[in-house]
């Protein structure tokens, strides 16, 4: 199963060499029953659904590994991950799942053909073992971007195309925290970026995040349903990451100096 015949990029992008990625997750929630007496809310489908679930996957997702959240009663953790299965031992893909949640991260050999197409296959094999009614999704890229000079409002003008004023009478910050939100259209939802000024690998850097969710009615509620939601969530951020990126930044992802 593969959406890669069916996405059609408007221009050929790059080749990155040295991509910036730290993780790429896509995360779905689905409705949860809420208990009158207590207000606690429950999934009724757990945690048989997590054993048909690894039933069905673990010829390619063979290693299993409870999380912390596990420790916890289900009714406690509502949306927490409570179960991460792998295709490797300690390596990527992997997939989480908990009461009312389940994820899809990779890192690494990242590519988006497998990505989208293991996303494809959760989304499938949820739907064939449990009744579920989708609420939310969201496809989302962690990023890394070491900053090589002294003035972290300088790079994020000149390499990060983001432009930041302040008063001449404050001092050049030791600190950033941006978060941004902009409507889409294609799919219905919101495209955000958060960028925060940190530290990777010992060294500053500017960890950036950009996300498409999707809410409600706007979610799909089956495998090919959600086929055109990935193409369009993956467009929007594609582009927006070019976007954030082009020119110097670009250039040394794609192996330039």
């Amino acid at each position: 199963m593969s959406i890669s015949n069916i996405e059609k990029q408007k221009k050929e992008i790059p080749l990155l060499l040295y991509p910036p990625l730290i993780e790429a997750i896509f995360e779905l929630h689905w409705e949860l029953e809420t208990d009158k007496q207590s207000g606690r809310m429950r999934d009724p489908t757990y945690p048989m659904m997590y054993g048909r679930l690894y039933e069905r996957l673990k010829k390619n997702f063979p290693y299993t590994e409870d999380l912390p959240a596990n420790q916890v009663h289900p009714e406690a953790s509502p949306y927490v991950v409570r179960h991460r299965i792998r295709k490797e031992k300690m390596g990527y893909p992997l997939i989480q799942v908990g009461p009312g949640i389940a994820t899809v991260n990779m890192a690494g050999a990242y590519s988006w053909t497998d990505f989208s197409t293991q996303i494809l296959t959760l989304i499938e094999t949820l739907t064939e073992v449990a009744a579920l009614n989708f609420k939310k999704c969201e496809l989302r890229y962690f990023n890394g971007v070491r900053v090589e000079q002294d003035s972290p409002l300088s790079f994020l003008l000149e390499k990060m195309h983001i432009k930041l004023e302040l008063d001449s009478d404050l001092p050049e910050p030791n600190g950033v925290n941006l978060a941004l939100s902009y409507p889409l259209q294609n799919p219905k939802g919101n495209l955000g970026l958060n960028v925060h000024l940190g530290q990777m690998n010992s060294n500053p850097a500017y960890l950036f995040q950009t996300q498409v969710i999707s809410l409600g009615e706007w979610v799909p509620n089956d495998s090919s349903g959600f086929i055109p939601w990935l193409v369009g969530a993956h467009d929007a951020l594609t582009k927006s990451f070019h976007s954030l990126c082009k020119g110097p930044l670009m250039d040394k992802f794609c192996g330039g100096t």
